[in-house]
């Protein structure tokens, strides 16, 4: 599909362009070794308003069409992949879970100030040893004669250690039982305890574990209605998301590699003539130009309200295992500069391989697709005999 910018879309996008380029982009590198998002970057970007488009009005958003959301992310994950994922992590991700999901009095309460900048959101789903199996997650809710209280660990969680509140999956009344709800959960509470993970790349943004120790927990702050569909549905725009940073930092490689090329000499003329080179490019071209295309479609229909599972999966597979393959051929294009700090690349190279296993990962994707094509119900795995067929078991039986 063929996407014809209106007049009012190129205009945000020069002007977001401009923002990134002179404002967000410059503080890349920093961010990166200091490890935090500097408030500037959070401030011109609210005033800029990023953290709107992707709310309604009432909640001081400007309900941007799907088209612009995707336009914006790319230039900010280009310019800065740890700024990126923070800030959009925040808005997007937990504000469309506070928007789609809750009442009026978080609304109010969590999902304006998060659109203002005023406050950071984290979503808190996966745990130590659960993942993309909601099945084994251990995180619960339960009664007790004094209200509710929140018990477990989650881990792997972006914004864990700058997030302000937290929406988190947890079971209800039983740590082996099969509800499922949503709890907002206000991070300054006491029994909350947090803890940073190292990580390969995104160093610029917070990722650990948020401990929950019989934290307090309000009856209008649980959401019941947590079944694996809707979880899914919202879950949608943090694959959207990623989607989003992978094109914009295999769109920031071409760049890098471009100029890198036509400036660096070799046997008295710049490398970009030789034929492994210029294939090179033309395939990075190509695959970044068919991720951006695929991508826009996904947001144009999301943008409308409309469903696109199938079309997201799609897309994050393609656009995030594109962005790895394209920051690693830019990586070999820079030769031993690719390796190091003084060029942008290797911090490229890092970001990108967050993208595949974050949410969903690529592989489980493919599962969901396949399973939808052959009418398999994703979700239900029957118990069955992995080692006896091949006479593998030990015990004898």
């Amino acid at each position: 599909m063929h996407f014809a910018l209106t007049e009012p879309q190129r205009e945000f996008k020069r002007r977001f362009d401009r923002l990134c380029g002179e404002r967000i982009a410059p503080r890349a590198g920093e961010v990166d070794c200091r490890g935090t998002i500097p408030k500037e970057s959070w401030t011109e970007l609210a005033e800029a308003g990023y953290l709107a488009l992707f709310h309604a009005p009432q909640w001081g958003g400007c309900s941007a069409d799907g088209v612009t959301q995707g336009l914006a992310m790319e230039s900010l994950a280009r310019a800065c992949a740890s700024t990126f994922w923070s800030v959009s992590i925040s808005t997007l991700l937990c504000g469309k879970m506070l928007s789609e999901l809750c009442g009026p009095v978080q609304h109010e309460r969590w999902l304006k100030p998060i659109v203002a900048g005023r406050v950071t959101g984290c979503f808190a789903a996966t745990e130590d040893a659960a993942g993309s199996d909601p099945g084994s997650y251990r995180t619960t809710l339960f009664e007790t004669r004094d209200g509710l209280r929140l018990r477990g660990e989650k881990s792997r969680i972006s914004n864990a250690g700058t997030a302000d509140v937290a929406v988190v999956l947890a079971r209800r009344g039983d740590p082996t039982g099969v509800a499922l709800c949503y709890v907002v959960v206000d991070l300054s509470r006491r029994g909350v305890q947090r803890r940073e993970l190292p990580k390969l790349g995104l160093h610029g943004m917070s990722w650990g574990t948020l401990r929950f120790d019989d934290v307090e927990i309000a009856a209008d702050e649980v959401i019941v209605d947590a079944s694996v569909e809707k979880t899914l549905h919202v879950v949608e725009w943090g694959q959207l998301l990623q989607t989003w940073c992978a094109i914009g930092l295999a769109s920031a490689a071409l760049e890098a590699c471009r100029d890198h090329v036509t400036s660096r000499l070799a046997f008295g003329r710049p490398i970009a003539h030789l034929e492994l080179v210029y294939s090179r490019l033309a395939d990075m071209h190509a695959d970044l130009e068919a991720a951006r295309l695929l991508a826009l479609e996904v947001s144009w229909i999301k943008g409308e309200g409309r469903v696109a599972r199938d079309l997201v999966f799609m897309a994050k597979i393609y656009a995030t295992e594109m962005a790895v393959r394209v920051t690693d051929l830019a990586m070999r294009t820079f030769g031993g500069w690719g390796y190091s700090r003084e060029r942008p690349i290797e911090r490229l190279y890092r970001d990108s391989l967050a993208n595949i296993p974050a949410g969903l990962p690529t592989d489980r994707l493919r599962e969901l697709l396949a399973c939808a094509m052959v009418g398999v119900d994703p979700w239900a795995y029957e118990p069955f005999d992995w080692l006896g067929p091949a006479g593998l078991r030990l015990d004898g039986q």
